[in-house]
């Protein structure tokens, strides 16, 4: 949640001055942000990410000019992955021009002793993204993957796209998904549950369209707009065992949610806030694990370029499902719908992923 009063700024202060909420040394300069080191922090991961609004955020910096300030707060406070533990070689880089793909994971068993390199016990990808950014810049998609989705993964056969983690770690969960929609994965991200929260809370809450009244946890959600805090929003985006098409309708919560966070932090009154934005970005940078490309600069440059883009034009969709089975083995799966999943490629392919997610079916069971 955010503290107002620890931003206050003198007088007079300038806008670099006002992108530094820990005071100021005795000449009056704006003081460094106390130091967290960059170790793995032992918490418990969970089920959301939202890096699509780490975007939205270090755009509201470019836009109020103290990206410098914000950046390194975001670089000191979040846990950077290098090239060996997200990719079995090289990683992809875009040229300037070309799409980007950037793959959202979130986790259910996020701590110390993981080993993203290698074969996480325990560690699976529970909610699968990948964001494209088209080549011009001009528009942003959302993919949805649902965890039970039956692919293939290599020296495997035949698994739930979410096994892959618990197999050979970040690098095989890469190379499965990048296969899946045949393009490069450029980028990763995680995040785990605390810092879900503290971003909702950070922004005031959310207002989430749910598709249908449910309860979960004590909480209860109406059919139509919904007003959400942290520890709501949580339970509205992880619960799936309640509907009749489990992780499918838990997809379509969490395009919701994003949908709403992102209008939230792009509405005026936060972007207008240097206050508001350096206090989300504090609360949200140490439950962020990224790629150690992915640094604040790289991200302010890229919403840069993307900052005509309005809320409306970010387009979230679902892969294509041909309904639900049984493996070999007894696991409940959900088919690949082949000829969708052609067309997907062909759209990542041809930098055509908006085009595709305006006629994208909804898939239900």
């Amino acid at each position: 949640m955010s503290h107002h009063s620890e931003y206050e700024v003198p007088a007079g202060a300038g806008a670099s001055i006002a992108a530094a909420p820990y005071g100021y040394d005795a000449a009056g300069n704006p003081a460094e942000p106390p130091r967290r080191g960059r170790q793995r922090k032992k918490r418990t991961g969970r089920k959301i990410l939202a890096v699509l609004a780490v975007l939205v955020l270090l755009a509201a910096a470019a836009i109020a000019g103290y990206v410098f300030y914000l950046g390194k707060l975001f670089n000191d406070n979040s846990t950077q992955l290098g090239q060996d533990e997200l990719y079995s070689g090289e990683q992809p880089v875009a040229e300037s021009g070309d799409p980007i793909n950037i793959l959202l994971l979130g986790s259910d068993a996020r701590d110390e002793d993981v080993d993203y390199a290698g074969g996480a016990r325990g560690f699976r990808s529970d909610t699968i993204m990948v964001m494209h950014l088209d080549g011009d810049r001009k528009g942003a998609q959302v993919m949805s993957i649902p965890r039970d989705m039956w692919v293939p993964v290599e020296g495997h056969g035949n698994a739930k796209i979410n096994a892959a983690m618990s197999y050979g770690g970040l690098p095989l969960a890469n190379q499965t998904i990048s296969e899946f929609i045949d393009a490069p994965i450029h980028h990763v991200a995680i995040i785990d549950f605390e810092g879900f929260k503290a971003l909702t809370d950070s922004v005031g809450g959310v207002t989430v369209d749910s598709e249908q009244s449910f309860e979960i946890d004590g909480h209860s959600f109406t059919q139509g707009e919904n007003e959400l805090d942290g520890e709501q929003a949580l339970a509205f985006v992880r619960e799936r065992k309640g509907f009749a098409d489990g992780d499918l309708q838990r997809a379509r919560n969490q395009q919701a949610y994003l949908k709403g966070l992102t209008s939230k932090i792009i509405s005026a009154d936060t972007l207008s806030n240097p206050n508001k934005v350096a206090g989300m970005v504090r609360d949200f940078a140490p439950y962020m694990t990224v790629d150690e490309k992915l640094t604040a600069g790289n991200i302010a440059s890229l919403a840069y370029e993307m900052r005509e883009v309005r809320p409306g034009e970010v387009k979230f969709f679902s892969a294509p499902i041909a309904g639900a089975g049984r493996s070999a083995d007894g696991q409940a799966i959900l088919n690949v719908d082949e000829a969708g999943r052609d067309e997907i490629r062909r759209a990542f392919a041809e930098d055509a992923v908006g085009e595709y997610a305006d006629s994208a079916p909804t898939p239900h069971l």
